[in-house]
């Protein structure tokens, strides 16, 4: 019996480490933001789009630089956690260097788009580089990003 019960947990635990998936850690930004957005997408497909929109439209959504938004259809922000960012005009999606990043944006495509450009980090308050991958799905745009570091 014990050699049966030893057996058991063996296999189990091979199991299980053939199952996990290393998780992106914020060390590695480019890794983590793409988890970020792949799990946004997931929200979306299971809760469907206005939980998404709440939940991204939140506060609660900001985790130190990392934050998700999306964009609709017609191009206009539809979850943010800022409200002067949501409902935006993709003609206003330009950085303070005159860098018009719009078209950009509106350009990801289903496989993953990175775009750079510069904004104002939620979490020092400072204008900084920002890299966002956006995802095209189901006609919406999900993005997230990270800022660089000075």
């Amino acid at each position: 019996m014990i050699r049966s019960s030893a057996l058991f947990l063996v296999l189990t635990f091979a199991l299980l480490a053939a199952g996990c998936v290393a998780i992106p850690t914020k060390n590695e930004p480019a890794a983590y933001t793409q988890a970020i957005v792949q799990d946004a997408i997931r929200l979306y497909s299971q809760e469907g789009r206005q939980a998404a929109i709440d939940h991204y439209s939140s506060p609660e959504n900001v985790d130190g630089p990392w934050y998700v938004f999306i964009i609709g259809e017609d191009g206009y922000t539809i979850a943010h956690f800022s409200p002067e960012i949501k409902g935006r005009d993709p003609a206003l999606r330009v950085d303070s260097t005159g860098y018009f990043f719009g078209d950009d944006m509106l350009s990801a495509t289903e496989e993953g788009k990175w775009i750079s450009y510069v904004a104002t980090n939620p979490d020092t308050g400072d204008e900084a580089r920002k890299h966002a991958w956006m995802v095209r799905y189901d006609g919406l745009i999900f993005g997230s990003g990270w800022y660089e570091e000075e």
